[in-house]
């Protein structure tokens, strides 16, 4: 699928909106062990901070990597659950998948559509929550839960068409880019509750549906189509 285009005829480049997501998400841990560093031999607590931060920058790698990168291979919902931890809302919101079968493991080409769609949902919950995700026919569907629900940063517009771009943008390019599975797809739709194809005002929450590799490709709904 091709990005929209900017205004004097260039693409969007999704690469060069990951370096400017990677240096959002890594200068915080990276200023961090800086700074403990700065401090050893003085504060006895920094050599315990510098190890937290590493740690911290280590986790944020190790999602990216699996979300755009060489991806996770075959996925057990509890590695899923893992390479999200700390990843949704900056942190104020995690995933429950407590209705997915234990014994489920994501193939391959879904896994990744499932983190970058997880942080998308998470993005809808600035003052945190949680985001749910369920199986739901042949695929699964992750949803907000939370006191304040927003459309993520991007998405709606990239799907009207519009030109976006800086590190906000990054992970809705991404997931439009994003090879999909055979026979497989996704869908966005904002939800003012659980019953679907309602028309919200823009403080309404969003879901997405990933149809497994082995299941048929969902018939869009007109009336569940983005704004």
């Amino acid at each position: 699928m091709n990005g929209p285009e900017n205004g004097d005829g260039r693409r969007n480049e999704p690469a060069q909106d990951l370096c400017a997501r990677l240096c959002h998400d890594m200068v915080g841990p990276l200023g961090t062990v800086g700074a403990a560093l700065d401090l050893l031999g003085e504060e006895p607590e920094a050599p315990a901070l510098a190890q937290d931060a590493a740690a911290e920058l280590r986790r944020r790698l190790k999602f990216w990597r699996a979300a755009c990168g060489a991806g996770t291979g075959p996925l057990a919902v509890s590695g899923l659950t893992a390479l999200l931890e700390g990843m949704l809302a900056g942190g104020r919101a995690r995933l429950v998948a407590e209705a997915m079968p234990a014994e489920r493991v994501l193939a391959a080409p879904v896994a990744p559509l499932l983190l970058l769609g997880a942080l998308l949902v998470g993005e809808a919950l600035p003052r945190g929550g949680t985001v749910t995700l369920a199986p739901q026919g042949e695929g699964f569907v992750l949803r907000p839960e939370g006191a304040m629900r927003a459309r993520p940063a991007a998405l709606p517009a990239l799907l009207r068409g519009e030109a976006v771009e800086g590190a906000r943008a990054a992970p809705a390019l991404l997931l439009l880019r994003r090879p999909l599975p055979p026979a497989g797809g996704w869908r966005w739709r904002p939800s003012r509750s659980r019953t679907p194809c309602e028309s919200p005002p823009e403080a309404e929450g969003t879901t997405f549906t990933f149809p497994s590799p082995s299941g048929p490709q969902a018939e869009p709904n007109p009336a569940c189509r983005g704004p």
